[in-house]
């Protein structure tokens, strides 16, 4: 089959199932084919495929249909110019979520180290570590040993130095060092909005990374309570929040003594980071 009658085909059934920008999925996924062994069809001219490309493209395009997510497909996302492995059991790492590293970047100062909490496919963790190469300590922990699997294949692939390690937030870490900034994208999704996620979030990405009891604040309030053994003194704690939670998230951190405790924006305008500063003596 030429490849013009292939990407108009799946273009079509990818629109079909409400893939709005199917044309260009369709490009993307036959692209990635070909990438993968750079000796078959060229994708460009009308030159036609051979059959191993044709199927291989055929079966990337049924798990497309079937709603499961691009990123989960082609095996990659990008996060801060970074190519991140992605798959099931590892949440695909949003772009909002750069503009926490943004952040974090701003208020790093020389000599202190970093933890980075519920870190997933390491997409924080690995970006601040590839950002600003004189931390001097990176760590990561995540419940999930699959989604640590997939943080620490990107770290070898990448060169990064992160120590990824296993267990509830603070739990795995040991008492030193204490940290200058501690990052988190924890679960932050209320059940009641959980129920109204798009099949292919739901259906796909894990559960774990993403809903938390009490309004979906369970997790960022556990953070603000746990976080002040481990910073120094003035140390910061700059954590991922759903759009509508500034308010009550930054009232957790003020609670546990943070302060003073901001709110901050994304690229499109909506809160989306509490950065709380310790201001406690070292315990």
């Amino acid at each position: 089959m030429r490849v013009e009658s292939l990407l108009a085909e799946a273009g079509t059934a990818l629109r079909a199932v409400g893939i709005h920008n199917g044309a260009q999925e369709a490009r993307w996924l036959l692209l990635h084919v070909l990438a993968a062994d750079p000796e078959r069809s060229p994708c460009c001219g009308g030159a036609p495929l051979d059959p191993e490309t044709e199927c291989g493209f055929r079966a990337l395009l049924r798990r497309r249909l079937s709603g499961e997510p691009l990123q989960y497909v082609m095996g990659s996302a990008e996060f801060y110019g970074l190519e991140l492995q992605v798959g099931a059991g590892v949440l695909i790492p949003r772009p909002e979520t750069e503009r926490l590293v943004d952040f974090a970047l701003a208020a790093w100062r020389t000599g202190g180290a970093v933890c980075d909490l519920c870190t997933g496919s390491g997409a924080i963790a690995l970006a601040l570590a590839r950002e600003q190469p004189a931390i001097p300590a990176v760590y990561a922990t995540d419940l999930s040993p699959t989604a640590l699997g997939y943080a620490r294949r990107n770290a070898a692939r990448l060169g990064l130095s992160v120590t990824f390690v296993q267990g509830d937030l603070f739990a795995p870490l040991p008492p030193e060092p204490r940290f200058q900034l501690v990052t988190a994208n924890p679960p932050y999704v209320s059940p009641e909005a959980y129920a109204e996620l798009p099949a292919e979030v739901s259906a796909h990405e894990p559960r774990l990374a993403l809903w938390a009891a009490e309004g979906g604040l369970a997790i960022v309030r556990r953070i603000a309570q746990e976080s002040p053994p481990h910073l120094v003194p003035g140390g910061m704690v700059l954590c991922e929040i759903g759009c509508e939670q500034g308010q009550a998230a930054a009232a957790a951190f003020s609670a546990a003594g943070f302060g003073p405790v901001d709110v901050r924006q994304d690229y499109t305008q909506r809160d989306r980071v509490v950065v709380a500063t310790w201001p406690g003596a070292r315990g």
